[in-house]
C-alpha cells in the first residue's frame, strides 16, 4: 500500500492537535451534542463558534482566513458538516472531525500518526521524567530521551506487549518523519546512549495559518491591502455567496517544454526533449558506494517505500544508474515521477513486482519501460530522506 505523503502527516497532526484542544474546551465547551429540529448530533461543533475560537486564539488571523483553514482539514477528508450537505462555513451550522463519528478509514499510516501523537503528548504530560535536555560534546539536544527509556515506557504503559514490538513501532515512527535521532545518524534502537525527539511538537507548536501556509496548501496570498486573495475557482456546486473551498495543491500534467528531462528507453542518459541527447554522462549523485547487504540489513538506516508511478506524454520523468543496486540519478522536478515521491538517491529494490538489487541500471531501465505507462517501484532510501 502507498505511503502517505509527509504534506498529508503534518495536516493530520494539525488536525488532531485542533481536535484535542477543541475536547479539552470547557469554557464554553465546543465540541458536544446538539440538538436541531428534534434530531442530536452528537460530538459536533457549530462553524461560527469554531472561527470565534480560531480568531481569539491566534490560530488566525481574521475570519476569512479561519474558514480557508478550516477547508483544508474538511478537503483532507479530517472534517465534515454532519450531513455533508456544506463546506466550511462562518454560520449556524454544525461540523464534526470524521475521528469523532468513525467515518474516517484508518490505514496503518494514519494509524501510525495518531498513535505517535498520542505517545509525544502522554510521554510529556506523563510523570516519567523522561524527555529532558541532552548534554553531548558543545551541544545541547532539547527535549530528548534515549531509545531504552521510551521502550521501557511503552512495554510499561501496554503500548506494546514486548520490547521487540516497540522497537519495531519507534522504527515506524520514525520512518514516517514523527521522530528521528538527535544528529539523524541512526535509525530507532532499544539503546540507552542513543537520543531521540519527537518532532511532532516543532509542527504543531505554529500556527495553524502558519503551518498550512508553510505547507503550501492554504491557497492564500496577501494583497497589497492585506487582504487574503482566493487563488481557486468557486466550484460550480456551491452557491454563490459560499466561501469557495481549498484543495490541496495537485500537479497538473506536464507538457513537452524546453529544457524538460525525458526518459530515453535507448540510453539512461537524460535528454532535454528539443534537443539530442549529451554523450557526456552525468557525475553519480551517490556520495559513496552502497551495497546490497547494507541495504538489506535489518538494523541499518535504509527503509522501503512502494511508489506508483503514471507516465505522462513526455515519459516516467526520472533517469537510473550504477549496478548492484540501481538508484535514480536524476528526477524532472516538473514530472510524474516527482509528483509520485521519487528522489535522487533512491535505491531500486524492485520493478512491477522483480526484485532488481542484483541487476544493472540498463536492465532495470527496460524493466520499467516494459510496464508502459505505469510502473510500480520499491525503493529503499536512508530514513533521513525517506
Amino acid at each position: 500500500m502507498e505511503r502517505i505523503s509527509s504534506k498529508f502527516v503534518h495536516i493530520l497532526l494539525l488536525s488532531e492537535h485542533l481536535r484535542s484542544r477543541l475536547h479539552a474546551e470547557r469554557n464554553p465547551e465546543m465540541i458536544k451534542d446538539r440538538r436541531y429540529h428534534l434530531r442530536m448530533y452528537q460530538c459536533c461543533l457549530v462553524g461560527k463558534d469554531l472561527v470565534d475560537w480560531l480568531v481569539k486564539h491566534g490560530e488566525a488571523c481574521n475570519r476569512f482566513v479561519a474558514v480557508q483553514c478550516m477547508c483544508v482539514l474538511q478537503e483532507s477528508n479530517l472534517l465534515h458538516h454532519v450531513c455533508d450537505d456544506h463546506m466550511f462555513k462562518d454560520e449556524m451550522l454544525f461540523y464534526r472531525f470524521r475521528l469523532d463519528d468513525n467515518t474516517m478509514p484508518i490505514t496503518r499510516d494514519i494509524e501510525l500518526v495518531l498513535k505517535g501523537y498520542d505517545i509525544s503528548q502522554r510521554i510529556k504530560s506523563d510523570d516519567v521524567n523522561m524527555v529532558k535536555n541532552q548534554e553531548c560534546e558543545d551541544y545541547v539536544y532539547r527535549s530528548c530521551f534515549t531509545g531504552s527509556a521510551l521502550v521501557d515506557w511503552m512495554v510499561e504503559v501496554h503500548q506494546t506487549n514486548d520490547r521487540f514490538e516497540a522497537v519495531m513501532l519507534g522504527r515506524e515512527l520514525l520512518e514516517l518523519g514523527l521522530m528521528k535521532h538527535v544528529t539523524d545518524d541512526h535509525h530507532f534502537k532499544d539503546d540507552s546512549n542513543l537520543h531521540f525527539q519527537f518532532v511532532i511538537d516543532k509542527i504543531i507548536s505554529k500556527k495553524l495559518l502558519d503551518a498550512l501556509a508553510l505547507l503550501n496548501c492554504s491557497g492564500l496570498t496577501i494583497a497589497p491591502t492585506g487582504s487574503p486573495l482566493l487563488t481557486r475557482k468557486t466550484l460550480a456546486s456551491n452557491k454563490k455567496n459560499a466561501v469557495p473551498p481549498l484543495t490541496l495543491p495537485k500537479r497538473s500534467v506536464p507538457v513537452p517544454l524546453n529544457g524538460r528531462y525525458v526518459y530515453n528507453p535507448e540510453s539512461p542518459e537524460i535528454s532535454p526533449s528539443n534537443s539530442s541527447p549529451d554523450n557526456t554522462s552525468p557525475r553519480p549523485v551517490i556520495v559513496r558506494e552502497i551495497t546490497v547487504d547494507e541495504l538489506l540489513d535489518s538494523t541499518g538506516p535504509y527503509a522501503m517505500k512502494t511508489i506508483r508511478i503514471m507516465s505522462d506524454s513526455v515519459g516516467f520523468g526520472f533517469v537510473v544508474r550504477g549496478q548492484e543496486p540501481v538508484y535514480v540519478q536524476t528526477v524532472d522536478p516538473e514530472g510524474p515521477a516527482a509528483a509520485a515521491g521519487l528522489r535522487v538517491r533512491m535505491f531500486i529494490h524492485s520493478v512491477n513486482g522483480k526484485d532488481v538489487l542484483h541487476w544493472s541500471h540498463k536492465e532495470v531501465a527496460k524493466e520499467i519501460m516494459r510496464g508502459r505507462n505505469v510502473v510500480d517501484l520499491v525503493v529503499m532510501t536512508h530514513f533521513r530522506g525517506s
